[in-house]
């Protein structure tokens, strides 16, 4: 789960275990990533950090800087993987960035190709 970007606790962790009696299958551990997820509000999370960093409340970031956050903080991402995500996002790289939408298609679930 944590290299899903989750953070679950260990105590979260034995609870999971537990209510699937020690076992998991794949499609239970996908049902305990959905479960996980919601409990976790990662959208929520991110959208707070963007606000925390806009001072003016805008609800705005340049791609600039939204470019060198995703490429030089946390889990860098390869220029090409940023432009990648732009390019998914419909992000202009010499415009202004809406975080809120921004945050809502990234976060979104990936389509079902089944």
């Amino acid at each position: 789960m944590r290299s899903l970007g989750m953070s679950p606790t260990i105590a979260e962790l034995k609870k999971y275990l537990k209510d699937k009696s020690g076992k998991m299958t794949f499609a239970d551990f996908l049902d305990t990533l959905h479960t996980h997820n919601q409990v976790e509000k990662v959208p929520d999370e991110i959208l707070d950090a963007f606000k925390a960093g806009d001072l003016q409340n805008k609800g705005m970031i340049p791609a600039k800087d939204l470019k060198h956050i995703l490429g030089k903080w946390g889990e860098k991402l390869s220029p090409r993987e940023v432009d990648q995500i732009f390019r998914e996002a419909n992000v202009s790289p010499n415009g202004m960035v809406k975080y809120r939408d921004f945050v809502r298609i990234v976060c979104a679930p990936a389509p079902d190709y089944y």
